[in-house]
This record gives structure tokens, C-alpha cells and sequence, in this order.
């Protein structure tokens, strides 16, 4: 049988969920914008996590956006669906209609707002991974890891993946070797890509990646052939943006890069607010001034 850990490798994309004026899915935007990614090196997505809005999008949204990306997928990469959702059995729902559609993993985020002990996350986890036979991404979203406890995780049925969104890769070091089956790590700190290949991480999952697909895949090339210093310096141009991006607490700001490139993907839903014409026009006069993304038509690094 294939190791699934092996479909988990180099730069994934945690996809924006497109949307319309009507605020409904924009599913030709959606085959535009993973094709786009694809075409400039993406190995896999991440469907309806945080940046794709999924605990804002109704059950039936997210099944249809998860089925829509393993077709649009089709071979050429790896869906990892999200299933995350405060209530279990909604994530259960979730996890088994990802895996009708033909999703190749599922992840989730630990319990939100209700349960958010470790006890509380193994019971979460347990019932989640039970669900179906696919592979299982446990997701650390910021939280601190206890190699010692959490090692628990990867004795559950079908758990062979972790998402990191952290900076202690030494804490996540020091917990693999205490699991015994083969773990595909992907770190979620897109602004630290290259440190956390230097840790033995497999990829990444990052935002970022929707409008600089390019770079991280440049990254991760780089660095496995061994060419750090190029690595680097790619991360580092590519972090010049992400240090704008974090400026704006309005995750709307976050699609507008998008639509810099040519990608109308709408704006972020409420909480978050749409901008108005003004702001997207003083965002776009900072992003030419870092000179560092191009358009569409012209995506080399």
C-alpha cells in the first residue's frame, strides 16, 4: 500500500473560497485561481480552512467547494478538505462527504470555543479520524505543543499528518520522535518556510501561496537542491508582502491581492468588510511600491 504521507510534499495553497457580488461562490473563479496555482508549482490545497473562510460557509458550501476542487484537482494535485467545525458531528458529516467526493485527506482544526482541552481535542480527533478511511491532518492552529502529550494524537486511527501553524519547529522535532508511523509535517507560518524545511517539515500550507505560488515552490525547490542562499533570499522577498498583508486586520485585504493579479475573488464575508474603491487603490499604489508581484500574465519570480 502507498505511504500517504508521500502525496504531502512542497507548496500547498490554503485556497481562498471565491466570491461573487451576491456573496455566493464563484466557482469559475475557483477553477481560475487553482489552475493558476497549479500551473506555477502547487503540489496541493487546503479547502475551506481559515483563509478559505470554511466556518463562514454554510455544510452545503463547503461540500460543493471539496468536491469542486477534486475535480478541478483531477490528478495534478493533493485535496486536503477541512472539516473542521465547533460541533463534531457536523466535522464527522463533513469528513465523510469529503471522502465520497474523492478528497485524498481530511484535517481539522482541534475543538473551537466548546470541549478546548486536550481531552476534548482526542475525543474531537477520535471521531473525526474514525469516520472514514482517509488520512487524517491533525491542525495546531497556535496553540503550544507538548511532545510528550501530544504524541497521543498519532495512535489514533489514520492520523499521519500535522499542519503547524507555529514558530517552536524544535517542539515539533522533539514530538516526532516519540511517534512511530511515518507523519507529513507542513508548517503554516508561510513567513518561515525555509526554517522549517531546515527541520525536516515536508511543505507548507500558507495563505501566501494563492498569490505567490511561484516562490514558495521556487522555495522549496531551492532548498532540496541544496541552493539555501537563492532560498532565502526568494523568503525573503516574498515576506516583504506578508508584512504588508499583516498590516490589515480585515482579511478582505488578503483576497485584494488577488484581485491585484488579475483575480476578482470579492471580499472576505462578514465579520470582514468589503473595500471600498479608495482603499483597494491605495493598497495596490503599496504593492506596486514593493515591486514585487506581477500580474497574471507575467508570474516568474
Amino acid at each position: 500500500m502507498t505511504d500517504p504521507t508521500s502525496q504531502i510534499r512542497g507548496a500547498f495553497s490554503a485556497i481562498f473560497t471565491p466570491f461573487d457580488e451576491n456573496n455566493e461562490v464563484n466557482y469559475d473563479m475557483l477553477h481560475q485561481i487553482a489552475n493558476f496555482q497549479m500551473d506555477h508549482g502547487v503540489r496541493g490545497f487546503f479547502v475551506c480552512g481559515s483563509t478559505g473562510e470554511g466556518l463562514l460557509m454554510t455544510e452545503e458550501e463547503r461540500q460543493r467547494v471539496v468536491a469542486s476542487m477534486v475535480e478541478i484537482a483531477s490528478g495534478r494535485a493533493t485535496v486536503i478538505a477541512h472539516v473542521g467545525h465547533p460541533r463534531t458531528e457536523t466535522s464527522i458529516k463533513l469528513a465523510k462527504r469529503a471522502a465520497d467526493d474523492g478528497a485524498d485527506w481530511i484535517a481539522s482544526v482541534a475543538p473551537i470555543y466548546h470541549g478546548t482541552t486536550f481531552d476534548g481535542a482526542m475525543r474531537h480527533y477520535q471521531a473525526i479520524s474514525s469516520a472514514t478511511d482517509l488520512p487524517f491532518m491533525v491542525y495546531s492552529l497556535g496553540g503550544v505543543i507538548e511532545p510528550l502529550r501530544d504524541a497521543a494524537f498519532f495512535e489514533l486511527p489514520n492520523v499521519c499528518g500535522l499542519k503547524y501553524t507555529g514558530s517552536s519547529f524544535f517542539s515539533v522535532q522533539q514530538l516526532m520522535r516519540r511517534v512511530d508511523r511515518p507523519v507529513a509535517l507542513m508548517s503554516g507560518f508561510d513567513e518561515q518556510f525555509v526554517a522549517s524545511l531546515s527541520f525536516g517539515f515536508h511543505g507548507g500550507i500558507g495563505s501566501t501561496f494563492n498569490f505567490a505560488p511561484q516562490f514558495y515552490s521556487g522555495i522549496y525547490n531551492a532548498y532540496h537542491r541544496g541552493q539555501i542562499e537563492e532560498a532565502a533570499q526568494l523568503q525573503s522577498k516574498i515576506n516583504t508582502v506578508t508584512d504588508l498583508m499583516i498590516q490589515y486586520e480585515n482579511w478582505s485585504y488578503r483576497k485584494a491581492i488577488m484581485k491585484y493579479l488579475g483575480f476578482d475573488c470579492g471580499a472576505a464575508r462578514l465579520p470582514y468588510a468589503p473595500l471600498t474603491d479608495q482603499e483597494f487603490a491605495d493598497y495596490c499604489r503599496r504593492l506596486d511600491a514593493l515591486e514585487v508581484l506581477k500580474t497574471k500574465e507575467s508570474t516568474a519570480v
